[in-house]
């Protein structure tokens, strides 16, 4: 395997005229290679981190405790640098619980957005399968937004050739 740096560095000295003129071959091999240094690259600062936190969790939690909480950002010093240890915190709130705490809002002739937000989400799996009538309650209130395009290269065997999903008479199909 090339060495990490020099992946980056091949890839970073061509232009995106050079990129756009690579054969798709050369584009999986570059693909997969950056892949493989994103990959080693995550291990590796999981360890750095895991490593930190072997080290100075101890301390991190005793500051904590001594400033009267169990989260949040702690500073101390450790051989000339400054150790900033940070514990955020991760509420979770059980959905159904949450709903009876808004119901007697209400019912208490509270506005239950001066104190949640509310947001009400719409699987696309679900909208789908709803009869037209209820799709079409909902329809006005509905934006379809496209994500980041993602392409994948698979390289294809001699002699097999896959049915394309999108296209009937791609590969030789009816």
């Amino acid at each position: 395997m090339i060495a990490t740096s020099a992946i980056l560095d091949e890839i970073g000295q061509l232009s995106m005229a050079e990129l756009d003129a690579l054969p798709l071959a050369e584009l999986d091999h570059l693909i997969r290679q950056v892949s493989e240094v994103r990959d080693t690259a995550r291990h590796y600062e999981a360890a750095l981190h895991s490593t930190l936190n072997n080290r100075f969790a101890q301390q991190a939690q005793q500051l904590r405790q001594e400033a009267g909480k169990s989260t949040g950002t702690v500073r101390f010093e450790v051989d000339g640098y400054l150790v900033v240890a940070d514990l955020p915190k991760r509420p979770e709130y059980n959905q159904v619980k949450l709903k009876e705490a808004v119901e007697a809002l209400r019912k208490w002739g509270e506005d239950p957005e001066n104190y949640v937000g509310i947001e009400i989400k719409v699987a696309e799996s679900k909208y789908t399968a709803w009869p037209p009538g209820i799709r079409d309650l909902f329809e006005p209130a509905r934006t379809l937004k496209t994500g980041k395009p993602s392409y994948k290269l698979e390289q294809i065997k001699t002699g097999e050739i896959p049915d394309a999903a999108n296209d009937s008479h791609f590969g030789g199909g009816v």
